[in-house]
């Protein structure tokens, strides 16, 4: 006799509570699986980006802020941005912005550059 019709023949004949079992063990065991490799890729990847140190505080508004209008410590919030994601003439203080004037309409939740300002 061939040796899958024999697996399929022993397969046939198993109860379905217990193959309702097989079905969900192996499910388990390939999400367990798949799960520790992807959080391994990610504790990986972590590392890399917090060895280069490649983060920087950034000041963000918080809500419009309208052009020629004084800035606020209400209007403004500072989060920690990737390098790649800052432009070069962002805000890195809200002291420096405090009191000063809005050159152009600054959108919520953007990041504040000393090009908008006067």
């Amino acid at each position: 006799m061939n040796p899958l019709r024999a697996i399929f023949l022993s397969l046939s004949k198993m109860p379905p509570a217990v193959m309702l079992l097989v079905i969900i063990g192996l499910a388990v065991i390939v999400t367990m699986s798949v799960t520790g490799k992807m959080a391994e890729q990610e504790n990986l990847s972590g590392q890399e980006t917090s060895s280069d140190g490649s983060s920087k505080q950034i000041v963000y508004s918080r809500t419009l802020i309208p052009a020629g209008s004084k800035i606020e410590s209400k209007e403004l919030i500072v989060r920690k941005t990737s390098d790649l994601n800052a432009w070069e003439d962002a805000a890195t203080s809200t002291s420096e912005l405090i009191g000063s004037t809005a050159k152009h309409s600054i959108p919520a939740h953007a990041q504040i550059r000393k090009i908008d300002l006067e």
